[in-house]
């Protein structure tokens, strides 16, 4: 239930910063590696802060293989999402990222899990829905392969990170070396790639703003894979984020087709509670 929790305050969190820096890179007031920059900054403090408090930093030299694949596929990852908020639609990115859940499970069965009669049907409710939005075009498909490597790359990504903290490293250890090498990728676009510095911009609140959003986010969602299983975590993170993102997306982007999305996004939620039972 707290990991439950834990995913939903963070979606929250997640889908107002992603919708500040989709606005603010429409208007050309930021790039995508200053926004990366900032979100990664803020999570590297808050669990910085969290870290020295607790006294809960540990990282174990026996995890660098893995940790270093992370790393690598982190870069990718937060590249590429950054590139689908710009570029989709914020009810597309949600959409297209469940896609996640039911590859996870076929990692599960891969090594060996049995996967029950009701997560099959799940599984079924998820790619039916998807396949329905995207062969009638409920979605904007406008840029949609953005979404569709972060979906597919997040499998490698969660699965490491989950591995790590189980067998090595603590959260905050874990997760503060990967978003600060982030952060320092991010800054070196941003400065040399795009001649733009992202210090200047934390001088105006939006872009505080967006930054604290995704530290909070990053906290949670970190915690919510320390208290339960890849499967149910992600479940609880993608249900809630694919009607944040459809609410917002109406909302703030004027995104069309608000009550077939609302349906559809109401579905997959069915299909990923059948996941997490």
């Amino acid at each position: 239930m707290l990991a439950v929790l834990f995913s939903t305050i963070g979606s929250f969190f997640e889908e107002a910063s992603s919708s500040i820096i989709k606005y603010e890179t429409e208007n050309k007031k930021e790039s995508v590696y200053s926004a990366g920059f900032i979100n990664m900054l803020f999570s590297v403090i808050i669990l910085g802060i969290i870290a020295f408090v607790r006294g809960s930093f540990i990282f174990n030299f026996a995890s660098l293989p893995t940790f270093i694949t992370r790393i690598f596929l982190e870069i990718a990852q937060m590249q590429m999402t950054f590139l689908a908020i710009m570029k989709n639609d914020r009810s597309t990115f949600t959409f297209v990222r469940n896609l996640t859940i039911p590859l996870l499970l076929i990692v599960d069965i891969a090594i060996g899990f049995t996967i029950s009669s009701t997560q099959w049907a799940g599984i079924l409710i998820i790619l039916s829905v998807i396949g329905v939005v995207l062969y009638f075009h409920i979605i904007n498909l406008k840029g949609v392969g953005y979404s569709l490597f972060t979906a597919v790359n997040a499998v490698a990504t969660i699965s490491l990170y989950k591995y790590n903290i189980t067998n090595f490293n603590s959260v905050e250890a874990e997760q503060i070396i990967v978003l600060t090498i982030l952060a320092l990728y991010f800054f070196g676009m941003a400065i040399f790639w795009r001649k733009e510095n992202p210090f200047n911009l934390l001088k105006e609140r939006v872009f505080f703003a967006h930054g604290f959003s995704q530290g909070i986010s990053s906290i949670f969602h970190s915690f919510a894979l320390a208290f339960g299983t890849p499967g149910v975590v992600i479940s609880a993170k993608r249900a809630s984020g694919v009607l944040m993102g459809t609410i917002f997306g109406h909302n703030y982007f004027s995104e069309r087709k608000f009550g077939t999305k609302l349906v559809m996004g109401v579905i997959i939620i069915i299909g990923l509670v059948f996941l997490a039972i």
